[in-house]
């Protein structure tokens, strides 16, 4: 992308994780710190992750064919019995605010699948990795392979929030809970990754497949978010047919 996404001197703050956060933590080696995806489709999951997380927290309309920016999410969550939290604020943490201002500043239509390409460059993926290095749930380390190669490596300082959250995908994977409007994205992102049987590999492939395929949530934004993850599922699909010269069929 030609907009950089840099970094922020915000205050470290208690918040809830965000979408990209979990993202980018479930696909880390807990031992070895290292990305579990290729680059290009950890990217294209991030991106995606981000543009779900601004959807599901109504500061984007995502359609078949554009997204655009609302500025004031109560105005979506107004018909909303139990709104979210977030419903009553146009506050974003850092970097998901510089994705919504280089959204909101484009002046022609572009779908969500575009979007997608354009954040999953390294920029995005290396401001959502400052964000838990900041908070001190990864701490970012370095290596070199063959005296030649350096690669940054990313510990897990904190295991709390990525066992949560796999207890949390578990349970509704295995157990019949009800997933909620964090766990139905990040289980069809790690299906769309081809991650989740990396990490949950005794699941029925058809649990997994309605889990990350029945919207939940508050009604006023599962359109949003469902068309921003086939849209994230169409841009790894692509680029792997593009790679591999065949089909990439999820199941």
């Amino acid at each position: 992308m030609s907009e950089p996404i840099t970094g922020s001197n915000d205050a470290v703050t208690d918040r809830p994780l965000n979408i990209p956060e979990y993202f980018l933590l479930l696909s880390l080696d807990e031992k070895k710190g290292r990305l579990l995806l290729d680059g290009p489709t950890a990217g294209m999951g991030i991106a995606g992750a981000a543009i779900t997380e601004l959807a599901r927290r109504g500061r984007l309309e995502v359609t078949a064919t554009t997204v655009r920016s609302i500025e004031h999410p109560d105005q979506v969550f107004a018909a909303d019995r139990n709104p979210p939290v977030w419903a009553r604020t146009t506050d974003l943490e850092w970097p998901l605010e510089q994705v919504w201002d280089i959204i909101n500043a484009f002046t022609r239509h572009r779908d969500a699948e575009q979007w997608i390409n354009r954040f999953s460059r390294q920029s995005l993926r290396d401001a959502v990795a400052a964000s838990l290095v900041k908070r001190r749930i990864v701490e970012e380390g370095d290596s070199t392979v063959l005296w030649i190669f350096h690669r940054t490596r990313y510990m897990e300082r904190d295991h709390h929030f990525e066992r949560e959250l796999r207890e949390r995908i578990r349970a509704v994977l295995m157990d019949g809970v009800p997933a909620d409007d964090l766990t139905w994205p990040l289980i069809s992102l790690l299906r769309t990754t081809r991650l989740l049987h990396r990490l949950f590999p005794d699941v029925d492939k058809a649990q997994i497949r309605a889990a990350a395929l029945t919207p939940t949530g508050s009604p006023a934004t599962q359109q949003s978010m469902a068309e921003a993850l086939m849209a994230t599922e169409n841009a790894v699909a692509e680029a792997l047919t593009a790679t591999t010269g065949g089909a990439s069929a999820l199941d």
